[in-house]
């Protein structure tokens, strides 16, 4: 294939992705789901075969072609920093593989996942953006581009500097709620990453904080039931020392914590804390760093379960 053709049909293809994806965004967080032909091919080149064959055709390529196949390799770091205008300098293998029935099947089983997330997303981007808002406080200023691989993959990958993330991730309409809330969860730790943690402590409790806003709060607003048991075992203790202070950012009054923490299943001794007003007029970046600078005085408390009291 001549490097010029390579580079319009490549060009077209942005474009098509482009008006399909015109006017799904809502709020100031801007998505755009597309579908890149080169990424979608390295993928199937170098990662776990997705179907029989496709797995056929790499044995074929490598058997023929070795010495091209392996060149390619290189590439994936080319393609995602150039994602609309990336040209290989010998697209030998791209061009038979792109010329293949087994290629042409897989892209468009991966058109119509695309698809369906546009759908899926369209259909609940105003509830999600509307409570996203809720528990940040703030609109997130933020343009990210979903590259969607072919769902068998079950990839997911975020390049925190170019704001992309690509995703080949199994989906049905019945989770779509777990997979937007783990979409949301991505951005919005590649968001708070960019804060620029001190150390790992404090890199630990940016992680808490995430999983506090998307895989907890976030995700309970959404499906109308408690989320609070989901989580990095890892990140655990650190919440639950957090999850006092997080209830007076969310706004919950004294009197009314009790009632949080039986549905959440986190429970603490209120008498040791002071009620903070001002937690609930902080956006969630003032809140990330109030927890900052008095992580000493926050993680010296201690919150339990209904398992450690039994245990006790």
């Amino acid at each position: 294939m001549d490097r010029r053709f390579f580079y319009l049909k490549t060009r077209f293809n942005i474009l098509i992705n482009l008006i399909l994806c015109y006017d799904i965004n809502g709020g100031s967080m801007k998505l755009d789901i597309i579908l890149n032909d080169a990424l979608l091919m390295w993928n199937l080149l170098y990662q776990s075969s997705v179907s029989e064959d496709i797995h056929e055709l790499k044995q074929k390529l490598w058997v023929d072609y070795k010495k091209d196949y392996t060149s390619l390799y290189r590439y994936k770091k080319d393609i995602m920093e150039q994602l609309n205008d990336f040209i290989p300098d010998d697209d030998k293998i791209f061009t038979l593989l792109e010329s293949s029935l087994a290629f042409r099947k897989i892209r468009k089983e991966t058109n119509k996942y695309r698809l369906n997330i546009l759908e899926i997303w369209d259909r609940n981007k105003k509830n999600y953006l509307k409570e996203l808002e809720k528990v940040l406080k703030c609109e997130l200023n933020c343009n990210y581009t979903i590259c969607v691989l072919h769902p068998n993959f079950n990839i997911v990958e975020t390049d925190l500097k170019s704001n992309l993330i690509i995703m080949g991730k199994k989906i049905t309409t019945r989770d779509k709620d777990n997979f937007l809330t783990y979409l949301i969860y991505k951005i919005i730790k590649n968001e708070f990453l960019k804060l620029e943690p001190k150390d790992a402590l404090e890199k630990e409790i940016i992680n808490a904080i995430v999983e506090l806003v998307a895989t907890n709060e976030f995700y309970t607003r959404v499906t109308k039931e408690s989320k609070y048991n989901l989580g990095k075992k890892s990140l655990r203790v650190l919440k639950e020392q957090i999850y006092p202070y997080w209830l007076m950012y969310l706004g919950v009054k004294m009197a009314d914590m009790e009632k949080y923490m039986i549905r959440d299943n986190i429970f603490f001794h209120i008498t040791p804390y002071i009620y903070d007003e001002r937690l609930a007029s902080m956006d969630i970046f003032t809140f990330i760093n109030y927890v900052l600078k008095h992580k000493e005085e926050i993680l010296k408390q201690r919150t339990y379960t209904v398992e450690d009291i039994e245990v006790l």
